[in-house]
């Protein structure tokens, strides 16, 4: 029987929690961004861009490969294009919408999104729970779109909701494809991929058009710098206390951008917010539980 260390976990714990205000972090500083009339493709192109190179400078400074495992580099780089790029592009798109907490409250019905994949899969996922969850989800969801007041609008429902069927897509993608890439170089290969892809889809499609001031720079090399940051916590916290705790310890991202979007954008937190809220985030975890997670799913949004 393994001893198990308090303080350790108690680390683990704290550097979990950190993650989910540094990911927090990363929603008020995109709005402030949009605020100064970035583009949404434009802003994510930097943010991923920054991350990168400091997730690289990380690798480099723990002696961990930059290079993805052989025969992963391929299915890596469409995950990346296809998948990440496209579900942060809907997230922020969702945020023009709506507040940081209604937006990603409905982000965070992804876990039961998942959960319920995985059981239609044929994987060994408890039924009752996974109903559960999803049942808690989805009534969460609808309370928020239709309870909360002016926290979102329709379209800033959908966007959230595609963010979050997409990210679902990204993540069976990279169960199923990535086995020996470990998840610190997956993600720099993942931010690095996103970035090129949103900057060659902002010039193509005439989007791209470089912050113009101090305003619009800061807060978008906050994004990027948060990202890595909250990145590197959350895989110190895996790494003590597992997936599962550290899946429920993320959970915790919805409250960290409610209050940071109440204190520094003035947002309000209506009652129909705080009940679909709370069902959305016990769906999710109640979908941690039912299922394992896996290192990929520690990189949001």
């Amino acid at each position: 029987m393994s001893h198990r260390d308090p303080r350790h976990e108690a680390v683990g714990a704290l550097l979990a929690g950190l993650a989910s205000l540094l990911f927090g972090t990363v929603v008020i500083f995109g709005k402030l961004a949009l605020r100064e009339g970035v583009t949404v493709s434009s802003m994510l192109a930097i943010r991923f861009g920054v991350a990168a190179v400091l997730l690289a400078g990380a690798l480099l400074a723990t002696r961990r490969p930059l290079l993805a495992a052989p025969g992963e580099r391929t299915a890596l780089t469409a995950l990346a294009l296809c998948g990440y790029a496209v579900e942060t592009s809907f997230f922020f798109s969702a945020a023009e919408h709506g507040t940081a907490a209604a937006v990603t409250l409905l982000f965070f019905t992804y876990p039961v999104f998942v959960t319920l994949g995985s059981w239609l899969l044929g994987r060994d996922t408890p039924a009752r729970l996974t109903i559960v969850a999803l049942a808690c989800a989805v009534g969460g969801a609808f309370v928020v779109a239709t309870g909360g007041g002016l926290a979102i609008d329709g379209i800033g429902v959908v966007f959230a909701l595609g963010a979050a069927l997409t990210y679902t897509g990204y993540l069976v993608g990279a169960d199923a494809v990535l086995k020996r890439t470990s998840s610190m170089t997956s993600s720099m290969w993942v931010s690095a991929g996103a970035s090129a892809g949103l900057f060659a889809y902002a010039l193509a499609a005439g989007q791209w058009a470089a912050p113009g001031s101090w305003d619009a720079w800061w807060p978008i090399a906050g994004m990027g710098i948060s990202s890595a940051g909250a990145f590197v916590a959350l895989l110190a916290g895996l790494q003590r206390i597992g997936a599962v705790r550290t899946s429920i310890v993320a959970s915790t991202e919805p409250l960290a951008a409610a209050l940071l979007g109440f204190g520094f954008l003035d947002e309000r937190v209506t009652l129909g917010l705080v009940a679909g809220g709370s069902l959305i985030l016990a769906g999710a975890v109640i979908a941690s539980i039912a299922r394992p997670a896996t290192a990929q799913e520690q990189q949001i949004p």
